[in-house]
């Protein structure tokens, strides 16, 4: 296979900027993947995913953005385009999901119970969820005598009124007030809305 210009391989990595090339070539060269001589400018195609392997090893691919370069600071970071960032991977809505997790985590609990959204949002958060949450869904269109809702609320450990979605209160109702600690009310529509109201309910726990 023919060999590829490192600048280009660091492009289709998203390592644009010089700074990021600079030390993305030093890391690649302490490695053994490719000379330390500053006028290298190609390398064998068949190293690509080594040096795609040694890069995510030796740093912590990150867009600059807001939290994405505070958890970067924390490691050695490499600066890379948003698309390629791994803590965020080009969405806000993933990022607030993931930090959403990492609350559970030390909270220690796991199950949460959105009442409200639609399907398509629903699948969403799935696509974009990190592991370690545990995700149930009430449809907030179709009100049901209060048995059916009563398995939900025993499993819930956090509950999500989702205010700001297609949700009837004859369904909002049998979760909402009572004096229950374990309930969110969400007045904002977005993913990310959602997922830092937990964060910040965990918080003040």
């Amino acid at each position: 296979m023919p060999d590829i210009s490192i600048t280009r391989m660091f492009k289709d990595f998203g390592i644009t900027t010089p700074g990021a090339q600079k030390s993305g070539r030093e890391a690649l060269s302490r490695a053994g993947i490719i000379s330390s001589r500053p006028n290298r400018t190609n390398i064998a195609s068949e190293k690509v995913d080594r040096a795609r392997e040694a890069l995510e090893t030796a740093f912590l691919w990150h867009c600059g953005n807001g939290d994405c370069r505070r958890q970067a600071e924390a490691r050695k970071g490499l600066l890379v385009d948003k698309a390629h960032c791994t803590i965020c991977g080009g969405s806000k809505d993933r990022s607030s999901l993931r930090a959403m997790a990492s609350a559970l985590n030390a909270a220690k609990v796991s199950k949460v119970l959105v009442v409200g959204g639609t399907e398509a949002k629903t699948r969403e958060i799935r696509e974009k969820s990190s592991p370690g949450i545990d995700w149930r869904f009430v449809d907030g269109t179709r009100s049901k005598d209060d048995r059916y809702f009563r398995p939900a609320r025993r499993w819930a450990e956090v509950i999500v009124i989702w205010g700001s979605t297609v949700l009837d209160h004859r369904v909002s109702s049998h979760f909402e007030g009572k004096g229950d600690a374990r309930v969110i009310t969400v007045t904002r529509r977005s993913i990310g809305a959602l997922a830092e109201a937990v964060v910040e309910h965990l918080n003040r726990r």
